[in-house]
């Protein structure tokens, strides 16, 4: 191990650090995001890195987040490594003192760390007034984007004096996460897919104007853990959660809801949706968060898709819901709408099936879009804005029978989903497979908090048109109509 020390008071202090931590610790970025497996670290650097800094700097305001309180305690405040136990001579000698209400660290120079916790977006708001010279986030995939962006937002260095060799590292953020969580989406966003791997680059003044840097860690890059704990990860059971938790895979998305939605299986390259086919689009209202349009047709046979550049040939079978295009409001932003008024959206569905010579058979709409407000529905003002050529019927709104219509038909039957979408929807792909379970209702699907307006789009589309999934289903449900029709006409079958 390495050492990283110097002195609180007059006090000296030795903190031990690794290779890869270090690195965080000495980087010339100011929005850090350290981590991706788990038992890399990050837990540890954080508390390392906020005496350190506090050390250095009189006055400095570190402010550590993780999203529950009792999250807070068990990782920051029990056990080894805990600030207790790297503090325990400097508590002892009074030069720094731990409180619980509010939990703070205080440190004889001025500097302070505060532990914070945010359950609720609304949380946030109890840090409005705050002055925060570092931000740390524990688990930043547990966080919301708002959240985040929320308290970025409280960072600034106001009348603090910096000594000149730390004037460009400040104010800065550090942040620890591994994939998955209701905030894995936009994280991946932000920091994986922005830059290579340990490559800093400035952001713009629209995102915060800091430079941004991803440090990966995996379980090697952190010696003190016990190697025993690799066993543990590889038996998480779910080859999913162990590339994601063990490698730090941001592909693989730990807890997904959707967890069988996979390119490679679901994704087809463009095609000419034959007139013949049954064509229908779906809405998911939106203005200041994203509305989503999805255009679907309904495969009327087995169909070979030919071979076409890195495309191999792919069979569709007869039945299968394909998603074909799509339209998404937003702003460029996670979770994000660009307001736009709901005769203006109608008018640009219609162009641009206008434009493609199409007729669709029928439209869903998100039942919402009826709702009254001292003035027309929504719905209203696209039909009227319309002439009324833009029609819609009210979506089928039981979540939990629509996720298991959704999965049903992402797992299909014999080894082929019943679900497909175009290379063209690339937005569906951004946010649908990194949707997380609702933890309080799982059997609902997807926790409506995220940016799931694709994901309606689709389990409206399957609510429109059931999907039975095993021959013995149908071969019962078809008994069942003929019984009806028997009955009608007076006799038995």
């Amino acid at each position: 191990m390495l050492t990283y020390g110097g002195t609180i008071g007059d006090v000296g202090y030795v903190l031990k650090v690794h290779a890869k931590q270090l690195v965080a610790l000495q980087s010339e970025a100011t929005e850090v995001l350290y981590g991706g497996a788990a038992g890399g670290g990050k837990s540890y650097l954080m508390r390392v890195a906020a005496i350190a800094w506090c050390r250095a700097i009189p006055g400095l305001q570190v402010y550590l987040f993780r999203r529950t309180n009792p999250d807070l305690i068990l990782n920051h405040l029990n056990g080894a490594n805990s600030f207790y136990e790297l503090l325990a001579p400097y508590l002892l000698q009074g030069t720094v003192s731990i409180t619980a209400k509010p939990s703070k660290i205080s440190f004889k120079n001025g500097s302070n760390i505060h532990l914070c916790h945010c359950a609720n977006d609304s949380d946030m708001y109890n840090y409005q007034g705050a002055e925060i010279h570092v931000l740390m986030i524990d688990e930043l995939t547990h966080f919301s984007e708002p959240v985040y962006r929320f308290l970025r937002g409280r960072l600034r260095t106001g009348s603090l004096k910096i000594p000149d060799k730390y004037r460009a590292f400040f104010p800065r953020i550090l942040c620890g996460s591994n994939p998955g969580g209701l905030g894995h989406s936009w994280v991946k966003q932000s920091f994986i897919d922005y830059a290579p791997p340990m490559e800093i680059r400035t952001t713009s003044d629209e995102e915060g104007g800091l430079k941004r840097q991803f440090i990966p860690a995996l379980l090697e890059d952190n010696p003190s853990q016990d190697m025993g704990y690799e066993k543990q990860l590889l038996g998480l059971g779910s080859p999913d959660l162990v590339a994601a938790m063990r490698y730090g895979n941001w592909d693989i998305v730990a807890g997904a809801a959707l967890e069988k939605l996979r390119r490679d299986k679901h994704m087809i390259r463009d095609f000419t949706v034959p007139d013949t086919w049954t064509k229908f689009s779906v809405i998911d209202w939106g203005t200041s968060k994203p509305y989503a349009v999805g255009w679907f047709c309904v495969c009327d046979d087995n169909l070979l898709l030919k071979a076409k550049g890195d495309w191999p040939d792919r069979l569709i079978p007869k039945g299968a819901l394909i998603m074909y295009r799509e339209l998404y409001g937003w702003n460029g932003k996670a979770d994000e709408g660009v307001r736009h008024e709901s005769p203006y959206v109608a008018r640009k569905i219609l162009e641009i099936e206008d434009e493609a010579g199409e007729d669709i058979d029928y439209r869903v709409g998100d039942e919402a879009m009826w709702s009254e407000h001292d003035g027309p529905s929504t719905e209203e003002r696209m039909r009227d804005a319309t002439k009324g050529r833009y029609v819609m019927t009210k979506s089928q709104k039981g979540r939990a029978t629509n996720y298991q219509e959704v999965r049903a038909r992402i797992e299909g039957e014999d080894g082929l989903p019943m679900f497909y979408t175009t290379e063209s929807c690339r937005q569906f792909w951004r946010t649908v497979p990194s949707l997380q379970l609702d933890e309080l209702h799982p059997e609902k699907g997807p926790d409506s908090k995220q940016e799931d307006h694709l994901y309606d789009v689709l389990q409206y589309a399957c609510a429109s048109r059931p999907y039975i999934m095993t021959k013995r289903d149908r071969y019962e449900d078809d008994l069942k109509e003929r019984r009806k029709k028997q009955k009608k006409k007076g006799g038995f079958y």
